[in-house]
């Protein structure tokens, strides 16, 4: 007999594909109704939830969804470009756009984690 997942089943499995390793995402990429998962370390996983869904179940106070593609580990932001064109340098020179509407509210997410 096939098993059906029930919603709250994937939501675990989303969970769980996630906290393993979760200190070693770097950031995380929409990819149609999925999202990849790129580590420290080179590796990547492919998760089958989109990335609204990663965005609420993501600890808040260390992820931070930065355009309608991509959300960072703000543990491995190494700088902000401010340019006109506003980028996220990340953990091996990784460079990802900040959407115009999200800079200050990141940089507001940023001054309160750092305490800056």
């Amino acid at each position: 007999m096939e098993h059906l997942l029930t919603r709250k089943d994937e939501e675990l499995m989303d969970r769980a594909a996630l906290k393993n390793n979760l200190h070693e995402v770097v950031f995380l990429e929409s990819i149609g109704g999925f999202t990849r998962k790129y580590c420290v370390n080179g590796r990547e996983l492919l998760v089958e939830s989109g990335i609204n869904h990663m965005e609420q179940i993501l600890p808040h106070d260390k992820f931070f969804k930065i355009n309608d593609s991509f959300i960072i580990n703000a543990d491995y932001l190494k700088r902000i470009k401010a340019n006109a064109t506003k980028n996220a340098i990340l953990h091996g020179g990784i460079e990802l756009r900040i959407a115009q509407d999200k800079y200050w509210e990141f940089v507001s997410f940023l001054r309160f984690k750092y305490k800056i």
